[in-house]
């Protein structure tokens, strides 16, 4: 017998809470019923668009009671506000990525909602690229051997367009720059397929953008598992005609090297090849991602468990980022420990 769908509201109806919103639009698992934004045009858009209601404020969203869940798709710095006072009215929250703004409110909307007894759950998509999923699959199946390094790269040029009517123009809305817009989706993936990273050094630089926010940073990681790997990001990095960035992520072994692109696709090199060999992967799980983790929060909730990406899961890769930007200050290594303790 089917779960009833998960009745939600979006809250944050910029673009990426249209982009959200058209993946919980194509789940049976899903119905948007509602919607709050500050500027009533968008929620007319939105309400046009997704056949829902709309409100005023978000305390009316909250006194909904057919809302069961809320997506916040709100800036950073909203998340655990928006999230804590959601939790508070007994509904279940799903923030995108990063978790919170700073590690101590993503403790507090961890706090928050455990205190509720409410579900959190955290957009962290890149993961579900059906890439990184047979990436996963073969390091699962030890076909790299005994591993040796991982490095990823997530630059663009998002950070040329930012202006000051963008609140990722400035530093306390986006502090980190391009690490903790575009390329907290590596650090998840690197969490993801590798394990927790017991420590981090990085440099950040501004080359060429006139926000607040540096344009460049680059992190050097030590994994629990004692494992080495880099992490790049630029955003001033062009894109090719169709609007392919750079995303890569390889790993090496001493039986084989796997190569992931987002856009080539993935390779190996084994230790008895000539050359490195494509790897078919059109029919792997994983293609309409977003949708996926929108599915996984709504079955987290109707089977009561804790959905694939948690908040602790959030909280520790954000502690990441805050890690790297302690060591440019420092000019030193810095445990992540040390920055989820904060």
């Amino acid at each position: 017998m089917c779960a009833e769908p998960l009745k939600v509201a979006f809250v944050g109806l910029g673009r990426w809470g249209f982009t959200l919103g058209s993946a919980a639009q194509k789940s049976p698992k899903l119905q948007i019923v509602n919607c709050f934004t500050r500027t009533k045009e968008k929620r007319d858009k939105y309400c046009e668009q997704f056949g829902c209601r709309q409100e005023e404020s978000f305390e009316a969203i909250l006194k909904d009671p057919e809302v069961e869940a809320v997506i916040v798709s709100a800036p950073n710095n909203k998340h655990h506000e928006l999230g804590i006072a959601a939790a508070k009215a007994g509904k279940h929250v799903f923030v995108d990525k990063p978790i919170a703004a700073t590690t101590a409110q993503a403790h507090q909307l961890i706090q928050g909602c455990d205190d509720a007894g409410v579900t959190l759950a955290v957009g962290a998509s890149s993961r579900r690229l059906k890439g990184h999923r047979l990436f996963k699959k073969f390091l699962d199946e030890g076909k790299l051997g005994t591993l040796a390094l991982a490095e990823t790269n997530y630059s663009n040029d998002r950070g040329l367009h930012y202006t000051p009517d963008n609140w990722q123009w400035y530093a306390s809305g986006s502090p980190g720059g391009p690490l903790l817009q575009v390329a907290i989706h590596q650090v998840d993936n690197l969490y993801y397929l590798f394990g927790p990273v017991r420590k981090v050094s990085a440099a950040f630089s501004k080359v060429k953008t006139k926000s607040e926010i540096p344009d460049v940073a680059v992190l050097w990681l030590e994994f629990e598992s004692g494992l080495l790997g880099t992490l790049g990001t630029s955003f001033i990095s062009p894109r090719t005609p169709n609007g392919h960035f750079t995303y890569f992520l390889n790993a090496y072994g001493d039986e084989a090297n796997l190569y992931h692109d987002r856009w080539e696709g993935i390779f190996t090199l084994k230790t008895d090849s000539k050359e490195r060999e494509r790897v078919p992967f059109e029919e792997y799980k994983g293609h309409d991602y977003l949708t996926e983790e929108l599915e996984d929060f709504a079955d987290a909730i109707r089977e009561g468990r804790s959905p694939e990406v948690s908040g602790p899961d959030g909280l520790h890769v954000l502690g990441i980022v805050y890690a790297a930007m302690a060591s440019a200050e420092r000019g030193q290594p810095v445990e992540v420990a040390e920055i989820l303790a904060k």
